[in-house]
């Protein structure tokens, strides 16, 4: 599922596996997103065992990836999958029910719920104990096609956020004395101030 936080995740990967040369782990990940909390890193882990099924992440042993750069996008087939679950629940279905038919993780349940609500697909169905239900609309009962949200653009700092993922790594697992180390870190941060140095973002100051 593509999402603000997914591309900022991919982004991150890519960055530290050097485009799927180098091996990564969930402590890298965690370190270059400065990840502090137990809840933030077990929702950055459900995302990395997302980009395993979609095969853009291979697991060499848990919690050790590598990154696959040719790697078919896949990305459409989830919504396929929830859309069809959606459809095919009888009366009021729950976030988690639709996660687990449909495989998608919880978070992209409930965001792309929010967009169905909000082209009248789906309605609200009242609450079970905290958990909101939901059911579908005649205009969704018609629907069979599978209604997909609008992309969300790039991430404009994608390349940035690459060169500091590869910049972290060096720093957590380097040593930093060494030629070939400052060399990197030299070169990474080069790339980082070519985009800060020489362009002011709208709002920005020099």
């Amino acid at each position: 599922m593509l999402s603000p936080d997914m591309d900022k995740l991919r982004g991150v990967v890519i960055g530290l596996s050097e485009g799927g040369k180098k091996e990564i782990n969930n402590a890298l990940v965690f370190q270059a997103m400065a990840l502090e909390t137990e809840p933030e890193k077990a929702r950055v882990r459900r995302q990395l065992d997302g980009m395993t099924r979609q095969n853009e992440l291979t697991r060499i042993k848990p919690g050790h990836y590598t990154y696959n750069p040719n790697a078919p996008q896949r990305r459409g087939e989830g919504y396929i999958r929830m859309w069809r679950a959606i459809r095919a629940s009888t009366g009021s279905f729950g976030i988690a029910e639709i996660a687990a038919v449909s495989h998608v993780d919880t978070s992209s349940v409930s965001k792309y719920l929010k967009h169905l609500l909000s082209i009248g697909l789906v309605r609200r169905n009242g609450k079970k104990g905290l958990n909101l239900l939901y059911s579908t609309t005649p205009s969704g009962r018609d629907q069979r096609e599978t209604p997909y949200p609008t992309v969300a653009p790039r991430d404009p700092f994608a390349n940035e956020r690459a060169a500091m993922s590869r910049l972290a790594r060096v720093f957590f697992e380097k040593d930093l004395y060494s030629g070939p180390a400052r060399q990197v870190v030299v070169k990474e941060c080069r790339a980082i101030l070519k985009r800060f140095d020489t362009q002011i973002e709208k709002g920005g100051s020099k």
